[in-house]
């Protein structure tokens, strides 16, 4: 097994870690009570674990996978970096710790919006489109 191979296997664990961690937080959001403060779980500390050490193995092991491959990339992969800060982005809205700043019609917007990003992503991946 090549080294390129595996660095490929662990990013697809962190997609299936992400893919994890999406889902409890939709449960969360949509099926607790809606005055309830997300950002005091018992549970949160657990899922933002996860959720960060999923980002991390994407950054190291798509960093690297660039690296292997010589920086080369395909038109499609800028908008799949950009998809992946909109995850991001909308993911921490979602589940941003705070005192009660953000609505819950605000986290729940968050977290449809990274799913809508994350399935883009994964529709890129899978169909790899000439953009130009």
């Amino acid at each position: 097994m090549t080294l390129f191979t595996l660095l490929k296997i662990i990013h697809g664990v962190a997609i299936c870690l992400l893919f994890i961690t999406l889902v409890i937080q939709t449960i969360i959001l949509f099926r607790k009570n809606p005055s309830l403060d997300i950002s005091n779980l018992s549970s949160r500390k657990k899922i933002v674990i996860f959720q960060h050490s999923a980002f991390g193995l994407f950054l190291i092991t798509g960093g690297w996978l660039l690296y292997l491959k010589g920086f080369v990339v395909q038109n499609w992969f800028y908008a799949k970096a950009i998809l992946f800060v909109v995850l991001l982005s909308s993911l921490i809205k979602a589940f941003k710790k705070g005192t009660g700043e953000i609505l819950p019609v605000q986290r729940r917007g968050g977290i449809v919006l990274a799913w809508i990003a994350f399935i883009a992503i994964l529709i890129l991946v899978a169909i790899k489109p000439n953009l130009f």
